[in-house]
């Protein structure tokens, strides 16, 4: 028997190759055969095998472990960072930053003056106009393990002045894996936690945008134009290489294999990401494009190559590798079909919102099923991840989502355009099976609603200062096992909080401070209290809306005629 495997090259790529390249094998037995397919399809994306590997030139002789390299704005330097011997007992250096010319000329410390200050100094990240770095800092207050975002200025000299954290405080604050947005304006960063953050440059604002299921997310890297981070997860049981809004919505996952892939780095015109990955036996330097097709193997050495940087004008890159015995730096090249068009200008990265009168986001659940794990947005771009929150049946032929009262919830992340502080409007249907305490429906931590002991929705927000919580109780408990519609509406122009019930005005308190306080720094979720993870809800929700105006009393009865035809029975 025969069989020929192709795989397609990009139509960029013909000029140096013959187009589709066949594997043929011959063999004779079921057993050799399936051994056969898995090797070849371990090997199937070199799709370049043929071709000469590009030469590279060595910039550093020290053998010294390097790593996390990035090229200067304008391209005439790289910084990294490099191990040195285990000196803590002495209170010295362990990881200094670098900094070397691209032509391998001029190695020289870049942090001396800071040793004892932060031992440890990592992952490095020029600021768009090349007058600041931030890095990862660790020893001292913040402890080998424990390392937190750091930031200095770099005079004309490159000369390194006032290390700082990036907000101040004993300990760790922020995380590690620093990334400047290509508009200067935030800073993306990893936490001890395994969670995906991003700040405001002077450290206000923090946010997170994803949280890990795994135990690994690394390595961020913000596209061009300021439109994706990427980054390395295992959040689907393998590390991968994914990409992520910078408010935390279209995780999109980009990388597919058995190996490892990680360290991924965009190209200064957002069209690639280069990455390391093993998926062929060995750790080599690969690209792909941005939505992750067409991968390519640059390196094929038998050594490691890992840390990839490109430089600015796209035209070479530079890595680690093992090859002459130990980690230095070299640079390559980039094969000409991959030259980068020129560098698009940052855009903003967070979505604005829709018209006053659309939706901020939309959950009617009737697309689920029982392998379901996230839920469709109808109004936007925020998916509901469910965690142990069950989709079921209504009595007329709908879905729902159904929360035990335990341990299950849903998160829809904290973009931008959740971080609503007024004015703004909640509604969804409830159907409690039980209340043994409070059981929070919707948690925000700023804004929440939650029903009481005695089975009473209760909207509850936290004063524009953030000095102390302003709750409103609606008048009437919900009955066990029946839908209810239950409507919250804060108006900072009117000067007022409102319940409803089914329609109905239940309650009203005035607010007249302008604004919700605390409402920026935690996801929304849903079925427990987002701060503690505690007091969870035992029951189910359905047609969840979430509005960025206050609605009307007209409205809120217009919705809850239109909705009770569709939810009850």
């Amino acid at each position: 028997m025969m069989f020929v495997f192709k795989e397609k090259v990009p139509d960029e790529w013909k000029e140096t190759t013959n187009g589709t390249q066949p594997f043929v094998v011959s063999f004779h037995s079921s057993g050799s055969f399936v051994f056969l397919l898995i090797f070849l399809l371990s090997l199937s994306p070199r799709i370049h095998a043929d071709e000469p590997v590009p030469s590279v030139t060595r910039l550093t002789k020290t053998h010294y472990s390097k790593f996390f390299l990035r090229y200067s704005p304008t391209g005439t330097h790289i910084v990294y960072s490099r191990h040195y011997a285990n000196r803590r007992a002495a209170n010295q250096i362990l990881v200094g930053l670098h900094l070397v010319k691209a032509d391998g000329t001029e190695d020289r410390r870049l942090l001396a003056d800071f040793d004892r200050e932060v031992q440890i100094q990592e992952h490095p990240g020029w600021s768009p106009d090349g007058k600041q770095l931030v890095l990862s800092g660790g020893g001292n207050d913040t402890g080998n393990s424990s390392k937190d975002t750091f930031i200095c200025d770099v005079d004309v000299e490159l000369k390194a002045t006032r290390l700082r954290k990036l907000i101040p405080s004993q300990g760790v604050s922020i995380g590690e894996e620093p990334c400047w947005s290509p508009d200067g304006k935030r800073v993306c960063a990893v936490s001890t936690t395994e969670r995906l953050f991003v700040v405001d440059a002077d450290g206000k604002n923090l946010a997170q945008i994803v949280q890990v299921d795994g135990s690994y997310c690394h390595q961020p890297d913000w596209s061009p134009d300021g439109e994706w981070i990427a980054f390395a997860t295992d959040r689907d049981g393998n590390i991968e290489i994914y990409k992520v809004r910078p408010d935390g919505t279209e995780l999109t996952r980009l990388t597919q294999s058995s190996g490892l892939d990680a360290h991924p780095r965009w190209s200064p015109d957002g069209r690639w990401l280069s990455f390391t990955s093993n998926r062929s036996g060995n750790y080599d330097i690969w690209v792909m494009r941005a939505d992750g097709t067409d991968l390519l193997n640059l390196t094929r050495h038998s050594a490691t190559d890992d840390q990839a940087a490109w430089s600015p004008d796209g035209k070479s890159l530079a890595f680690v590798s093992m090859r002459d015995g130990g980690f230095d730096i070299y640079r390559m090249p980039v094969p000409i079909e991959l030259a980068v068009a020129d560098k698009p200008a940052a855009k903003p990265s967070e979505p604005s919102l829709k018209p006053a009168d659309e939706l901020v986001l939309h959950y009617s659940f009737d697309e689920l099923t029982d392998q379901s794990t996230t839920a469709k947005d109808l109004a936007g771009r925020h998916p509901l991840e469910l965690k142990g929150a069950k989709p079921i049946d209504s009595a007329t032929g709908r879905s729902a989502l159904l929360f035990d009262g335990k341990a299950s919830f849903a998160s829809a992340g904290n973009a931008t355009s959740l971080r609503l502080t007024g004015p703004l409007t909640i509604s969804l249907w409830v159907r409690p099976e039980s209340v043994t305490g409070n059981g929070y429906l919707v948690s925000k931590h700023g804004w929440n609603i939650y029903l009481g002991t005695d089975a009473i929705p209760r909207f509850e927000t936290r004063t524009a200062a953030d000095k102390a919580w302003d709750t409103l109780a609606a008048k009437h408990s919900l009955t066990a096992k029946a839908w209810a519609m239950v409507t919250v509406v804060f108006d900072p122009k009117a000067g007022h909080k409102r319940i409803y019930v089914n329609g109905q005005l239940s309650a009203e308190s005035p607010r007249t401070d302008g604004s919700i306080g605390a409402a920026v720094g935690s996801p929304l979720e849903f079925g427990h209290y987002v701060a503690s993870k505690t007091q969870w809800f035992h029951g189910q929700l359905d047609e969840i809306h979430l509005a960025a105006v206050a609605w009307s009393a007209e409205r809120v009865a217009k919705e809850y005629e239109q909705q009770r035809k569709v939810v009850l029975p």
